[in-house]
Protein backbone atom coordinates (compact mmCIF):
# COMPACT_ATOMS: atom_id res chain seq x y z
CA UNK A 1 0.00 0.00 0.00
CA UNK A 2 2.93 2.35 -0.74
CA UNK A 3 1.61 5.46 -1.32
CA UNK A 4 -1.56 5.34 0.25
CA UNK A 5 -2.29 8.06 3.16
CA UNK A 6 -3.65 6.68 6.59
CA UNK A 7 -5.60 9.04 8.62
CA UNK A 8 -6.48 9.16 12.56
CA UNK A 9 -9.54 10.48 13.11
CA UNK A 10 -12.05 10.58 16.45
CA UNK A 11 -15.88 10.58 14.75
CA UNK A 12 -18.19 12.23 18.27
CA UNK A 13 -16.46 11.75 21.39
CA UNK A 14 -16.11 8.00 21.78
CA UNK A 15 -15.69 6.35 17.81
CA UNK A 16 -11.78 6.30 16.62
CA UNK A 17 -11.68 4.82 13.46
CA UNK A 18 -8.22 4.74 11.13
CA UNK A 19 -8.54 5.59 7.91
CA UNK A 20 -6.51 3.68 4.98
CA UNK A 21 -7.36 4.80 1.53
CA UNK A 22 -10.99 3.39 1.17
CA UNK A 23 -10.41 0.96 4.38
CA UNK A 24 -12.28 2.58 7.70
CA UNK A 25 -11.47 0.85 10.96
CA UNK A 26 -13.29 1.31 13.98
CA UNK A 27 -12.33 -0.17 17.41
CA UNK A 28 -15.16 -0.90 19.90
CA UNK A 29 -17.58 2.44 18.42
CA UNK A 30 -20.37 3.60 20.56
CA UNK A 31 -22.30 3.27 17.13
CA UNK A 32 -21.27 3.58 13.75
CA UNK A 33 -22.01 7.03 11.92
CA UNK A 34 -24.38 6.51 8.87
CA UNK A 35 -21.42 7.88 6.18
CA UNK A 36 -19.31 5.28 7.44
CA UNK A 37 -22.16 2.29 7.37
CA UNK A 38 -22.26 3.38 3.78
CA UNK A 39 -18.49 2.88 3.09
CA UNK A 40 -15.82 0.28 3.60
CA UNK A 41 -15.48 0.26 6.85
CA UNK A 42 -15.09 -2.38 9.58
CA UNK A 43 -15.44 -2.80 12.97
CA UNK A 44 -13.43 -4.30 16.12
CA UNK A 45 -14.59 -5.09 19.36
CA UNK A 46 -12.99 -6.08 22.13
CA UNK A 47 -14.63 -7.70 24.20
CA UNK A 48 -18.37 -8.31 25.66
CA UNK A 49 -19.00 -5.45 27.91
CA UNK A 50 -22.27 -3.58 26.94
CA UNK A 51 -20.22 -0.01 26.51
CA UNK A 52 -17.82 -1.97 23.93
CA UNK A 53 -20.21 -3.63 22.16
CA UNK A 54 -22.86 -0.97 20.25
CA UNK A 55 -21.02 -2.34 17.10
CA UNK A 56 -22.95 -4.92 16.88
CA UNK A 57 -25.79 -3.38 16.37
CA UNK A 58 -24.13 -1.68 13.18
CA UNK A 59 -24.99 -3.03 9.22
CA UNK A 60 -21.31 -2.81 9.22
CA UNK A 61 -18.84 -6.07 9.24
CA UNK A 62 -17.40 -6.87 12.82
CA UNK A 63 -14.39 -8.75 13.81
CA UNK A 64 -14.51 -10.02 17.38
CA UNK A 65 -13.32 -13.37 19.24
CA UNK A 66 -15.48 -16.00 19.33
CA UNK A 67 -16.13 -16.04 23.43
CA UNK A 68 -16.79 -12.10 22.72
CA UNK A 69 -19.60 -13.60 20.25
CA UNK A 70 -20.95 -16.09 22.28
CA UNK A 71 -20.85 -14.09 25.71
CA UNK A 72 -22.75 -11.27 23.61
CA UNK A 73 -25.38 -14.19 21.85
CA UNK A 74 -26.17 -16.01 25.64
CA UNK A 75 -27.67 -12.37 26.78
CA UNK A 76 -29.78 -12.29 23.84
CA UNK A 77 -27.61 -9.66 21.57
CA UNK A 78 -27.15 -10.04 17.91
CA UNK A 79 -24.28 -10.46 16.07
CA UNK A 80 -24.84 -9.97 12.58
CA UNK A 81 -22.07 -9.28 9.89
CA UNK A 82 -19.93 -10.90 12.86
CA UNK A 83 -16.52 -12.71 12.10
CA UNK A 84 -15.19 -14.66 15.05
CA UNK A 85 -11.47 -14.47 15.56
CA UNK A 86 -9.04 -16.08 17.81
CA UNK A 87 -6.38 -14.92 20.23
CA UNK A 88 -3.08 -15.31 17.56
CA UNK A 89 -4.81 -14.61 14.29
CA UNK A 90 -3.23 -12.66 11.97
CA UNK A 91 -6.00 -11.42 8.95
CA UNK A 92 -5.53 -9.64 5.70
CA UNK A 93 -8.40 -7.33 5.53
CA UNK A 94 -7.57 -5.22 2.57
CA UNK A 95 -4.57 -4.93 0.33
CA UNK A 96 -1.33 -3.85 2.50
CA UNK A 97 -3.53 -3.85 5.51
CA UNK A 98 -3.03 -6.88 8.48
CA UNK A 99 -5.09 -6.73 11.72
CA UNK A 100 -3.30 -9.10 14.44
CA UNK A 101 -5.55 -9.85 17.40
CA UNK A 102 -3.84 -10.41 21.33
CA UNK A 103 -4.85 -11.01 24.47
CA UNK A 104 -6.26 -8.00 26.04
CA UNK A 105 -6.56 -9.91 29.78
CA UNK A 106 -9.54 -8.17 30.97
CA UNK A 107 -11.87 -10.87 30.66
CA UNK A 108 -12.26 -14.18 28.90
CA UNK A 109 -11.73 -13.40 25.01
CA UNK A 110 -11.03 -9.65 25.75
CA UNK A 111 -8.69 -8.65 22.72
CA UNK A 112 -5.87 -6.21 21.75
CA UNK A 113 -6.07 -5.29 17.94
CA UNK A 114 -2.69 -4.54 16.13
CA UNK A 115 -3.08 -2.97 12.87
CA UNK A 116 -0.03 -3.19 10.05
CA UNK A 117 0.61 -0.87 7.29
CA UNK A 118 3.22 0.47 5.30
CA UNK A 119 5.57 -1.00 7.97
CA UNK A 120 3.52 1.31 10.64
CA UNK A 121 2.24 -0.60 13.77
CA UNK A 122 -1.49 0.62 15.53
CA UNK A 123 -2.36 -0.82 18.52
CA UNK A 124 -5.67 -0.48 20.08
CA UNK A 125 -5.75 -1.95 24.07
CA UNK A 126 -9.24 -1.64 24.87
CA UNK A 127 -9.68 -2.92 28.42
CA UNK A 128 -6.90 -4.28 29.74
CA UNK A 129 -5.15 -5.69 32.40
CA UNK A 130 -1.77 -6.91 32.73
CA UNK A 131 -2.24 -9.60 35.48
CA UNK A 132 -2.58 -13.21 34.85
CA UNK A 133 -5.89 -14.13 36.90
CA UNK A 134 -7.32 -17.87 37.22
CA UNK A 135 -8.56 -17.39 34.34
CA UNK A 136 -7.31 -15.56 31.88
CA UNK A 137 -3.86 -14.94 30.60
CA UNK A 138 -2.29 -11.41 31.21
CA UNK A 139 -1.96 -8.67 28.59
CA UNK A 140 1.30 -8.44 27.62
CA UNK A 141 3.01 -4.84 25.63
CA UNK A 142 3.00 -4.97 22.31
CA UNK A 143 6.05 -2.45 20.41
CA UNK A 144 4.23 0.12 18.27
CA UNK A 145 4.20 3.49 16.41
CA UNK A 146 0.92 4.56 17.80
CA UNK A 147 -0.58 3.35 21.01
CA UNK A 148 -4.58 3.91 21.92
CA UNK A 149 -4.81 2.72 25.49
CA UNK A 150 -7.37 3.19 28.23
CA UNK A 151 -6.58 5.27 31.08
CA UNK A 152 -9.27 4.16 33.26
CA UNK A 153 -6.76 3.80 36.42
CA UNK A 154 -4.54 6.71 35.29
CA UNK A 155 -4.22 8.26 38.41
CA UNK A 156 -1.00 7.86 40.71
CA UNK A 157 -3.09 6.63 43.64
CA UNK A 158 -4.72 3.54 41.43
CA UNK A 159 -1.96 1.19 42.65
CA UNK A 160 -3.89 -2.35 43.10
CA UNK A 161 -2.07 -5.05 45.66
CA UNK A 162 -0.99 -8.48 44.05
CA UNK A 163 -3.61 -10.19 43.03
CA UNK A 164 -2.62 -13.63 45.14
CA UNK A 165 -3.39 -11.26 48.57
CA UNK A 166 -7.11 -10.61 47.01
CA UNK A 167 -7.51 -13.86 46.38
CA UNK A 168 -6.45 -14.75 50.29
CA UNK A 169 -8.49 -12.06 51.58
CA UNK A 170 -11.75 -12.89 49.73
CA UNK A 171 -11.34 -16.27 51.14
CA UNK A 172 -10.49 -15.86 54.67
CA UNK A 173 -13.71 -13.09 55.03
CA UNK A 174 -15.97 -15.99 53.21
CA UNK A 175 -14.84 -18.84 55.32
CA UNK A 176 -15.40 -16.75 58.72
CA UNK A 177 -18.85 -15.49 57.30
CA UNK A 178 -19.45 -19.06 56.66
CA UNK A 179 -18.15 -19.88 60.53
CA UNK A 180 -20.12 -17.55 61.76
CA UNK A 181 -23.92 -18.82 60.30
CA UNK A 182 -23.59 -15.70 57.75
CA UNK A 183 -24.40 -16.26 54.09
CA UNK A 184 -21.58 -14.09 51.95
CA UNK A 185 -23.39 -12.26 48.96
CA UNK A 186 -21.11 -10.69 46.46
CA UNK A 187 -22.33 -7.69 44.41
CA UNK A 188 -20.20 -8.02 41.00
CA UNK A 189 -20.14 -7.72 37.20
CA UNK A 190 -21.79 -10.71 35.64
CA UNK A 191 -19.25 -10.47 32.71
CA UNK A 192 -15.85 -11.48 33.75
CA UNK A 193 -15.39 -10.82 37.79
CA UNK A 194 -18.20 -13.44 38.59
CA UNK A 195 -16.47 -16.19 36.77
CA UNK A 196 -13.49 -15.08 38.42
CA UNK A 197 -15.13 -15.11 41.64
CA UNK A 198 -16.60 -18.68 41.11
CA UNK A 199 -13.25 -19.86 40.06
CA UNK A 200 -11.42 -18.20 43.37
CA UNK A 201 -14.40 -20.11 45.31
CA UNK A 202 -13.97 -22.98 43.26
CA UNK A 203 -10.43 -23.57 43.90
CA UNK A 204 -9.89 -23.21 47.66
CA UNK A 205 -13.28 -23.84 48.96
CA UNK A 206 -16.12 -26.68 49.30
CA UNK A 207 -19.21 -24.25 49.60
CA UNK A 208 -22.00 -24.41 47.05
CA UNK A 209 -22.18 -21.21 44.89
CA UNK A 210 -25.13 -19.76 43.74
CA UNK A 211 -25.55 -16.91 40.76
CA UNK A 212 -28.20 -15.77 39.48
CA UNK A 213 -29.85 -16.34 36.11
CA UNK A 214 -27.55 -13.71 34.49
CA UNK A 215 -24.06 -14.93 35.97
CA UNK A 216 -25.04 -18.18 34.80
CA UNK A 217 -25.69 -17.55 31.33
CA UNK A 218 -22.30 -16.04 31.03
CA UNK A 219 -20.39 -18.95 33.18
CA UNK A 220 -21.86 -21.07 30.60
CA UNK A 221 -20.39 -19.84 27.69
CA UNK A 222 -16.92 -19.50 29.97
CA UNK A 223 -17.22 -23.46 30.66
CA UNK A 224 -18.20 -24.53 26.81
CA UNK A 225 -14.72 -22.11 26.27
CA UNK A 226 -12.99 -24.76 28.44
CA UNK A 227 -12.79 -22.71 31.80
CA UNK A 228 -13.66 -25.00 34.75
CA UNK A 229 -16.44 -23.37 36.88
CA UNK A 230 -19.01 -25.11 39.42
CA UNK A 231 -22.44 -22.80 40.05
CA UNK A 232 -25.77 -23.65 40.43
CA UNK A 233 -28.33 -20.93 39.42
CA UNK A 234 -30.71 -19.83 41.64
CA UNK A 235 -33.87 -19.69 40.06
CA UNK A 236 -34.04 -23.59 39.46
CA UNK A 237 -35.20 -26.72 41.67
CA UNK A 238 -31.54 -27.15 42.96
CA UNK A 239 -30.51 -23.70 43.70
CA UNK A 240 -33.48 -23.13 45.78
CA UNK A 241 -32.82 -25.93 47.70
CA UNK A 242 -29.35 -25.03 48.28
CA UNK A 243 -30.46 -21.61 49.44
CA UNK A 244 -33.34 -23.34 51.57
CA UNK A 245 -30.19 -25.40 53.66
CA UNK A 246 -28.28 -22.47 54.13
CA UNK A 247 -24.76 -22.64 54.00
CA UNK A 248 -23.98 -21.13 50.66
CA UNK A 249 -22.20 -17.97 48.71
CA UNK A 250 -23.93 -15.98 46.42
CA UNK A 251 -23.17 -13.68 43.78
CA UNK A 252 -25.04 -11.62 41.59
CA UNK A 253 -24.66 -8.33 39.30
CA UNK A 254 -27.92 -6.62 41.19
CA UNK A 255 -28.04 -4.83 44.50
CA UNK A 256 -29.07 -7.04 47.39
CA UNK A 257 -32.98 -7.98 47.93
CA UNK A 258 -33.42 -9.32 51.43
CA UNK A 259 -37.02 -10.33 50.24
CA UNK A 260 -35.82 -12.97 47.38
CA UNK A 261 -34.01 -15.15 50.50
CA UNK A 262 -35.00 -17.19 53.19
CA UNK A 263 -36.28 -14.79 56.53
CA UNK A 264 -34.27 -17.07 58.66
CA UNK A 265 -30.72 -16.47 57.33
CA UNK A 266 -28.55 -13.78 57.91
CA UNK A 267 -26.22 -12.43 55.52
CA UNK A 268 -23.01 -9.77 54.86
CA UNK A 269 -22.28 -8.33 51.50
CA UNK A 270 -19.26 -7.88 49.51
CA UNK A 271 -18.48 -6.11 46.45
CA UNK A 272 -14.71 -6.86 44.26
CA UNK A 273 -14.00 -3.53 42.50
CA UNK A 274 -10.87 -1.52 41.72
CA UNK A 275 -12.58 1.36 42.55
CA UNK A 276 -12.27 -0.13 46.28
CA UNK A 277 -9.00 1.37 46.34
CA UNK A 278 -10.19 5.02 45.93
CA UNK A 279 -13.45 5.39 46.57
CA UNK A 280 -15.37 4.12 49.84
CA UNK A 281 -18.04 1.33 48.93
CA UNK A 282 -20.97 2.06 50.05
CA UNK A 283 -24.07 -0.70 51.26
CA UNK A 284 -21.34 -3.91 51.73
CA UNK A 285 -19.51 -4.91 54.67
CA UNK A 286 -16.52 -5.54 52.78
CA UNK A 287 -14.83 -3.93 49.59
CA UNK A 288 -12.35 -6.17 47.81
CA UNK A 289 -9.32 -4.30 45.54
CA UNK A 290 -10.36 -6.88 42.56
CA UNK A 291 -10.00 -5.07 39.18
CA UNK A 292 -10.22 -6.58 35.81
CA UNK A 293 -8.27 -3.06 34.47
CA UNK A 294 -4.54 -2.44 34.54
CA UNK A 295 -3.61 -0.06 37.30
CA UNK A 296 -1.51 2.98 37.17
CA UNK A 297 1.77 1.04 37.63
CA UNK A 298 0.46 -1.37 34.78
CA UNK A 299 -0.51 1.43 32.36
CA UNK A 300 2.84 2.96 32.76
CA UNK A 301 4.59 -0.32 32.42
CA UNK A 302 2.98 -1.10 29.10
CA UNK A 303 4.10 2.52 27.76
CA UNK A 304 7.01 2.32 28.50
CA UNK A 305 7.49 -1.14 26.97
CA UNK A 306 5.62 -0.30 23.74
CA UNK A 307 8.04 2.50 23.13
CA UNK A 308 4.93 4.29 20.78
CA UNK A 309 6.36 7.57 19.36
CA UNK A 310 2.43 8.96 19.83
CA UNK A 311 -0.35 8.03 22.47
CA UNK A 312 -4.12 8.64 22.29
CA UNK A 313 -5.92 8.06 25.55
CA UNK A 314 -9.55 6.32 24.57
CA UNK A 315 -10.92 6.58 28.16
CA UNK A 316 -10.41 7.05 32.03
CA UNK A 317 -8.58 9.51 33.80
CA UNK A 318 -7.19 11.10 30.58
CA UNK A 319 -5.92 14.39 32.22
CA UNK A 320 -3.71 13.33 35.22
CA UNK A 321 -2.01 10.11 32.90
CA UNK A 322 -1.79 12.61 30.34
CA UNK A 323 0.53 14.93 32.23
CA UNK A 324 2.97 11.60 32.94
CA UNK A 325 3.16 11.44 28.88
CA UNK A 326 4.90 14.28 28.86
CA UNK A 327 7.05 13.72 30.89
CA UNK A 328 7.95 10.27 29.44
CA UNK A 329 7.91 13.20 25.99
CA UNK A 330 5.61 11.28 24.34
CA UNK A 331 3.11 13.07 21.88
CA UNK A 332 -0.19 12.85 22.43
CA UNK A 333 -2.35 12.64 20.34
CA UNK A 334 -5.99 14.60 20.06
CA UNK A 335 -7.77 14.05 17.37
CA UNK A 336 -10.83 16.20 15.56
CA UNK A 337 -14.21 15.87 16.53
CA UNK A 338 -15.67 14.67 13.07
CA UNK A 339 -14.78 14.24 9.39
CA UNK A 340 -13.88 18.42 8.95
CA UNK A 341 -10.89 17.85 11.49
CA UNK A 342 -9.54 14.72 11.01
CA UNK A 343 -6.05 14.26 11.40
CA UNK A 344 -3.38 11.99 9.17
CA UNK A 345 -0.87 9.69 11.21
CA UNK A 346 2.01 11.36 10.05
CA UNK A 347 0.94 14.74 11.84
CA UNK A 348 2.19 12.88 15.23
CA UNK A 349 4.70 10.55 14.05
Amino acid sequence: MSGTSTDFQLVGSKNIAIIAGMQRILFDPSKAPKYLESQQSIACVSHAHSDHTAAFASSIEKYATEVTLDIHQALGGQTRKSKPVKLGDKIRISEGIDLHVHTAGHMLGAAQFVVEWNDRRLVYTGDLNLSSTLITEGAKPIPCDILLIEATYGRPDAIFPPREEVYSEIIEWTSCSLKSKKIPVFQVYAKGKAQELIRILNTYLTVPVVVDSTVAKVSDVYVRHGVPLEYITADTAAGREIMRRGDYVYLSPKRFNRRLFPSDQQFVQAKATGWARIFPMKNVDKAFILSAHADFQQLLHYVEKAKPEAVFLTCGDTTTFRVVLEKLKIKMVNAGRGVKQQKRLSDFI
